[in-house]
């Protein structure tokens, strides 16, 4: 199933837990689902993921759902969830419940209890025959009057309801009293994963949208679902369907909903909903503290005394690197020449330095080389049997930020520390990573045992850093305002995670002007119904084609802001991926994916750095920094962004 990964018995019972992770990385269309500015999971998700519960435990009827607390999606990040279905009673009743805490919460934190309820098997009667009679097949109803839609999600919006293109699904409406029937239908990006779902949860949320039409009275409050009463799922897959909404109480509603041809896909015998506010959604988000870490590098105990070894030294800058106290090198031109040189059996280190005195006064292209030359260093390493029992260190000089630096001096060879660190994860034991400062020497207490222990080590000022991602504890700085009458420019602005962040600076930093740019501009999916929503919540919108790597084309589009609201922040969040293990990678492979992070991130750069912005922000990621198997192109981009990130601030 798309939200669950597992299912697991529970040992001595009849019953069993489902388990999954929530996040806007891995299902980014949820972003689209938000109330009062606050994205949640929406209620509908839970249906959904009760629904696969009762298969599963071989029920087919939500009893009832009631949702007790509402989830709030971190913005980075997921969250870990649980469905427990419990043993069975005298008449076949199970219980169930559903939980969540953060992805990289502790082993002993809490769960947060979301909602619960019981499932069971269909009793007489109950069969999908009767439910689908109900339906019928004459659509629309002669007697019922068609409801007008036009700017109808600009509606919801102003009453709190924040729905994304992905969730903006209804299409048409009749009213005939206090029933309405709608049709819906998946936007094109979601409705080719429908056949995955029993029934997708932005489907049957869109039904909800309906319920203002007239089913029931308007309050004039933002109202969430609260309890799902007898639901049944008689077809699954659905991409589009037609809803029949009427009124069961005063405040609940019942739904059947079919396909074309009036055959039932589900019925809802009952959903009442609850009003909610801005502050119980915001107490829902928390403080986010214990879910922040941040790089840090700390000192390491290097051995008292280390065996005299002999170790070489390969690469066109072999002759800079001298060795350590009680150290001997030899040096060799290239891993061929160590190859046919080294007596038969290679020795235990071998360090290739690369060494660049241009600092900052680098390009993409310059990085484009580096990190091209690293990715042949590493498959001619990898490829050669004889240095099987050998480790490669790869050794910079002020490519990290490390000890007391503020920033990486050498652009340049950042990136090669993403390249490696995704290197190692697929080849444990046959590589490390060694940072210098200014003095051009192996550090003292350097061994083979410490680098297999410590294989990402820095020195400075004479001493062993090793790095650690550690726990922020203290408040975050509060960042300048954004200005309400600067443009924001947003590279990626139509994908997932542009849409995401420009929604995010409309709702909650009040930015009334936004340039989103994007290979395609106007043209992308979605294009016209990002721009509809931003404009609802109160933001003037600017789609253009442009490829930031393509320095002259940024440079015309920022030309063109106009005076009356110049530039004051950009975000850049566009990046394409292009997995592969790194004997796999080539040369061009690696390229496609550091243009959109390297060669567009520099030209922004370089465009605007002598602007006066309130802010320039690059989407890295984590895989930068821990590496990750088969995607060391990708890690390799996210590096020189942090890199470029902390030269810029």
């Amino acid at each position: 199933h798309p939200l669950l990964g597992a299912r697991v018995p529970l040992a001595g019972t009849d019953g069993m837990v489902l388990t999954g992770r929530l996040g806007l990385d891995t299902h980014p269309w949820l972003a689209d689902h938000a109330a009062l500015g606050t994205v949640l999971f929406p209620g509908t998700g839970w249906v959904e993921l009760a629904l696969h519960a009762a298969h599963e435990a071989g029920c087919d009827t939500l009893e009832e759902l009631a949702l007790e607390a509402p989830l709030v999606l971190p913005e980075r990040g997921g969250v870990q969830v649980q469905v427990t279905v419990g043993e069975p009673d005298a008449d076949g009743r199970r219980p169930i419940g559903m939980h969540s805490r953060a992805s990289d919460a502790a082993p002993d934190a809490p769960w947060t209890r979301h909602a619960g309820g019981t499932v069971l098997a269909a009793g007489p009667g109950r069969s999908e025959t009767s439910e689908s009679s109900e339906t019928g097949t004459e659509w629309p109803p002669r007697d019922a009057e068609p409801v007008p839609l036009d700017d109808w999600y600009e509606a919801l919006a102003r009453s709190g309801y924040d729905y994304g293109p992905s969730f903006q699904g209804l299409r048409a409406a009749w009213r005939r009293g206090a029933e309405v029937f709608a049709e819906l239908a998946l936007p094109e990006r979601e409705a080719g994963d429908a056949t995955r779902y029993g029934l997708h949860p932005a489907l049957l949320d869109s039904a909800l949208h309906a319920i203002e039409l007239g089913v029931l009275p308007a309050t004039g409050e933002t109202q969430l679902p609260f309890v799902f009463a007898d639901v049944r799922l008689h077809a699954t897959g659905a991409a589009a369907v037609r809803v029949r909404l009427s009124p069961t109480g005063a405040n609940a509603v019942a739904l059947r909903l079919a396909d074309a041809e009036g055959r039932a896909v589900a019925t809802v015998g009952s959903l009442s909903r609850r009003p909610v506010t801005a502050e119980r959604l915001a107490a829902g988000r928390g403080d986010g503290q214990e879910a922040l870490f941040r790089p840090e590098w700390v000192p390491v105990a290097a051995p008292e005394t280390v065996s005299a070894q002999r170790w070489a030294v390969v690469g066109p800058d072999a002759a800079g690197l001298a060795a350590g106290p009680g150290q001997s090198t030899a040096d060799y031109p290239d891993l061929d020449a160590l190859g046919a040189l080294a007596g038969g059996r290679p020795p235990e280190l071998v360090f290739f330095p690369v060494f660049d005195d241009r600092g900052a006064d680098t390009d993409a292209a310059a990085v484009h080389e580096a990190a091209r030359a690293g990715l042949g260093l590493l498959r001619s390493w990898l490829a050669d049997e004889r240095f099987a029992g050998s480790t490669l260190v790869l050794v910079t000089r002020g490519a990290v930020a490390a000890g007391g630096d503020r920033e990486a001096a050498d652009l340049t060879h950042a990136a090669l520390w993403g390249l490696f660190r995704s290197a190692r994860s697929e080849h444990p034991q046959r590589l490390a990573l060694l940072d210098l400062d200014g003095n051009r020497r192996l550090p003292a207490g350097l061994s083979p045992e410490l680098l297999a222990a410590e294989p990402q080590l820095a020195v400075r000022s004479g001493r062993l850093l090793a790095p650690r991602l550690t726990r922020v504890t203290q408040e975050p700085t509060r960042p300048a305002p954004w200005s309400a009458d600067g443009t924001v420019l947003i590279t990626g602005g139509t994908g997932a995670l542009g849409v995401l962040t420009a929604r995010h600076l409309v709702t909650r930093h009040a930015v009334r002007h936004l340039l989103l740019t994007s290979r395609r501009g106007a043209d992308a999916p979605g294009a016209a119904e990002i721009s509809a929503e931003l404009t609802s919540l109160g933001a003037r919108v600017t789609i253009a084609a442009c490829d930031a790597a393509d320095a002259g084309a940024l440079e015309a589009v920022l030309a063109a802001i106009p005076d009356a609201h110049p530039l004051t922040g950009v975000v850049h969040t566009a990046g394409v991926l292009d997995d592969g293990l790194v004997e796999a990678l080539t040369g061009p492979r690696l390229d496609a994916v550091l243009r959109p992070k390297v060669d567009a991130a520099w030209n922004l750069h370089r465009l605007t750095r002598d602007r006066q912005l309130t802010a320039f922000v690059l989407f890295s990621s984590v895989q930068g920094l821990v590496g990750g198997p088969g995607q060391a192109n990708y890690a390799a981009a996210n590096v020189f962004l942090d890199a470029l990130a902390g030269h810029r601030h």
